[in-house]
């Protein structure tokens, strides 16, 4: 896989991938103009749609109606290092009785790829070219 991030003036960037692209800005008052996510909370709404296809495959493959899925997150920032901290996720099926699948759900929802990678971080080899 191969991703670009281009330098857009100010504090943005644009990340390009297979031919899609997302803007990734700062906030009014740490000098970006708030025309997209930061880059922290572009991890934490990728943690979340990963998780959300991974519960949406398992209701697919159970025959649960996923229609009015809709996964909320809160997390926090920590300190030395900088970094996010926690991160809460809850997922709702208001559809079903999620109670009869909990457990179910919550361990399809573990196994998403983004989860995995940060329950097991990858080696980051990072360089500078001119």
């Amino acid at each position: 896989m191969e991703m670009k991030v281009a330098f857009k003036g100010g504090r943005k960037f644009m990340v390009t991938t297979r031919g899609h692209q997302l803007l990734v800005d700062q906030p009014l008052g740490e000098e970006g103009t708030d025309k997209g996510m930061t880059p922290p909370e572009v991890f934490v709404a990728s943690l979340a749609s990963c998780m959300g296809v991974y519960v949406l495959n398992y209701c697919k493959n159970v025959g649960i109606n996923p229609s009015d899925m809709m996964l909320s997150l809160e997390w926090e920032k920590a300190t030395n290092p900088a970094r996010i901290g926690s991160i809460t996720v809850d997922i709702k099926l208001p559809k079903i009785k999620a109670k009869d699948r909990q457990q179910a759900i919550i361990k399809v929802a573990e196994h998403c790829l983004v989860h995995n990678t940060i329950q097991n971080p990858p080696e980051i080899t990072i360089s500078l070219t001119d």
